[in-house]
């Protein structure tokens, strides 16, 4: 009887632990097998990750012959943008400037001393619903058409409007809710900004301001346009106020008006500002108007007329004629005369050509 009973208890252990034992393998078997499910499905979420990442960017050259100056061969820029995107709520745009890497003349040859790295747009984008978003970081100024359009191969000219160059600032740090909304046969885009950090570098002769905040409204399809001929109409309202970043500096209130008509083989567009004090006094004003007209084989007659008035220094009335040619979608080729009066170190008086390249 004591024999059975330990034969019992001996065979009762052995397959305790024998269950033990499978149980063991059994939780291992299963933690390896989650492993191994998981493993491709992490994988995969890192590689879609990686793959929402595009990189691109854009150069232009200039030979510049100036009424004034000295003649010159410049690359202008060497711009690196970073997007990410995979059809969430969240994107992301960088902008990565090289500015004036190389230049030449008769007088200094080759030379670097004018480059210097500009992070020219840091921002994120976060989608609230179909009609709302919210941006914040680093990013151009919506102002107008042309300075948030601005990169070389997106324009007709080499040269900029001065207005678009004076008075307001091309960048901002801060916060912008923006979107879109139907209105009848119209589409109105909305952006209204605030700065949280002022530039803590000036470039050039670049006029720092501090305090900015704004709105632009843009209505599309504002003709109500239709047909084969029809294109682009758009009108922009435009209105902000800031402080320039030095000592007893007014608060400057500025309005301002923006268009862009296609129609046939013409394009035109402008922009328009005025600028007051908090006072009431002047602060300035200034306008371009654009032309161009398509003649064929990608090639378009441009035609400028723009006017600066500054309170602190002298006014400037400009004129700009030139032609381009579109060589491929993303390379334009540009010769144009800029005449009138006014010198400003960065938009030159004279003859420029120039090719810009997006890639």
């Amino acid at each position: 009887m004591f024999f059975a009973e330990t034969v019992i208890m001996d065979q009762y252990h052995r397959f305790a632990m024998n269950r033990s034992a499978l149980l063991s393998s059994l939780l291992t078997l299963s933690v390896i097998s989650l492993c191994m499910l998981c493993k491709p499905v992490v994988a995969e979420e890192a590689d879609d990750f990686w793959r929402g990442f595009h990189l691109g960017g854009y150069t232009s050259m200039d030979a510049r012959l100036p009424r004034t100056e000295t003649s010159q061969l410049k690359l202008n820029q060497v711009s690196m943008i970073l997007t990410w995107d995979q059809g969430t709520r969240v994107k992301f745009f960088g902008e990565l400037e090289l500015e004036d890497p190389l230049a030449y003349d008769h007088h200094q040859g080759i030379n670097t001393k004018q480059s210097y790295l500009d992070l020219e747009r840091f921002y994120f984008d976060y989608n609230l619903n179909e009609k709302a978003n919210v941006r914040l970081g680093r990013f151009l100024t919506p102002v107008g058409r042309w300075n948030q359009l601005h990169a070389p191969p997106l324009v007709w000219t080499a040269s900029r409007p001065l207005v678009t160059t004076r008075f307001f600032p091309s960048s901002i740090n801060g916060a912008m809710l923006f979107g879109s909304l139907p209105i009848s046969h119209m589409d109105m885009e909305y952006q209204v900004y605030a700065e949280a950090l002022k530039d803590q570098r000036q470039d050039g002769d670049e006029i720092i301001h501090r305090e900015v905040k704004g709105a632009r409204l843009a209505f599309n399809n504002i003709l109500g346009l239709s047909g084969n001929n029809a294109g682009l109409n758009t009108l922009g309202l435009n209105v902000m106020s800031y402080q320039k970043d030095i000592h007893g500096s007014p608060t400057y209130h500025l309005y301002g008006l923006d268009f862009l008509l296609e129609f046939n083989r013409w394009e035109f567009s402008g922009e328009v500002y005025e600028r007051k004090t908090s006072g009431g006094d002047d602060g300035g004003s200034g306008a371009y108007v654009q032309s161009a007209y398509s003649l064929g084989s990608e090639w378009y007659w441009i035609t400028r007329l723009e006017t600066l008035h500054e309170v602190d220094s002298k006014n400037a009335d400009r004129w700009v004629l030139g032609m381009t040619k579109r060589v491929k979608p993303n390379q334009l080729l540009k010769f144009e005369f800029v005449g009138g009066s006014g010198e400003y170190e960065d938009v030159p008086r004279g003859f420029v050509a120039s090719f810009a390249v997006m890639f």
